[in-house]
């Protein structure tokens, strides 16, 4: 997963899973790594991050503002 770019970082777990899904919803892979889980609570800047491929980053941005999430 090196290769991958952070897309989304929020610390909004619904907003991270309205954005994944709508994402998804237009062929792009999506993970989200939760640093706000019980392992990184001592991380005070916690958030959620969503990568995806390189190759879907301009297409992805395109989608997050044209819907304003």
């Amino acid at each position: 997963m090196s290769d991958w770019v952070i897309i989304h970082k929020s610390n909004n777990p619904n907003q991270s899973q309205i954005i994944k899904s709508v994402l998804e919803d237009n062929d792009i892979n999506v993970v989200i790594v939760d640093k706000m889980d019980s392992m990184h609570k001592h991380l005070m800047n916690a958030e959620i991050e969503l990568h995806i491929q390189p190759e879907d980053v301009i297409k992805a941005k395109y989608i997050i503002s044209k819907n304003s999430l």
